[in-house]
C-alpha cells in the first residue's frame, strides 16, 4: 500500500502474492487501527483508503524494526565504490539462483542520492538461516568475517524477492523498507531517510 497498491484485497494479493485470507485481516486489522478508513464494513459500496500517510509509514517503520531478524553475516570486500561493487556482484549470485535486493545507503544512493559517501552496504536474500546465508556468500566467492562491509541479511517475513525493482543496475528494496534501514544509520541516515520519502513519493 505504501508503494501504491491499492488498500483492496485483489490489489494487495497482487502485489504482495500473500493469500487472499492474510490480505483480507490484514487490512481489517489496518482500519481497526486506525490507518485505514473505509465507508462500509463489506459489499459493493465498501472502500478503504490511506487516513494518514505520514502516521501509515511510522506505523510500518516501527513494526518493521521490531520484527527484524536479528541474523546477518559480513563479509570482507575491497570496494572503493559498494553500489558499483554490488552491481558487479548481481552475475556471480544469478549464476546461483540467488535473488536479493539492496537497502540502506546503497540502495538509496540510486533511487534518491544525498548522501556523498557509502562506506558498506547491505543486502537482503532469500535465505532465512545463518547457515544459508554464508552457503550465499561463499556461493559468491566470499568469505564471512567479522565487520565486513558487505551485510546479507535475510529477506524480511512476508516479502518476496522474486522480481525486485532494478535501477540503474541495481536491484533494490521496496522504498519503505530502505527508509527504514537508513533511519537506523543515525541522523544523517535520517536526512537521507526524508529526502527518499521526498522523491519516491513525488513519483
Amino acid at each position: 500500500i505504501l508503494c501504491g497498491a491499492a488498500p483492496t484485497v485483489g490489489a494487495t494479493v497482487a502485489s504482495s502474492g500473500l493469500s487472499t485470507g492474510t490480505c483480507t485481516n490484514a487490512l481489517r486489522m489496518l482500519t481497526d487501527l486506525g490507518l485505514l478508513e473505509s465507508t462500509a464494513d463489506r459489499g459493493r459500496t465498501s472502500g478503504r483508503w490511506v487516513a494518514d500517510h505520514d502516521v501509515f509509514l511510522e506505523a510500518y517503520a516501527t513494526a518493521a524494526t521490531a520484527l527484524a531478524s536479528p541474523l546477518e553475516v559480513t563479509v570482507g570486500v575491497t570496494w572503493r565504490d559498494p553500489v558499483e561493487g554490488l552491481i558487479d556482484l548481481a552475475p556471480r549470485l544469478a549464476e546461483h539462483g540467488t535473488t536479493w535486493a539492496a537497502t540502506g545507503a546503497a540502495a538509496a544512493a540510486v533511487m534518491a542520492p544525498l548522501l556523498t559517501n557509502v562506506g558498506s552496504a547491505v543486502i537482503y536474500v532469500d535465505a532465512a538461516t545463518a547457515p544459508a546465508l554464508e552457503l550465499v556468500a561463499r556461493s559468491a566467492g566470499f568469505k564471512p568475517i567479522e565487520g565486513g562491509r558487505l551485510v546479507l541479511r535475510p529477506a524480511p517475513i512476508g516479502w518476496t524477492l522474486s522480481t525486485p525493482t532494478v535501477i540503474d543496475g541495481l536491484p533494490v528494496a521496496p522504498w519503505p523498507r530502505v527508509y527504514v534501514d537508513l533511519r537506523n544509520l543515525g541522523v544523517r541516515g535520517e536526512e537521507a531517510a526524508a529526502h527518499l520519502v521526498e522523491v519516491c513519493r513525488g513519483r
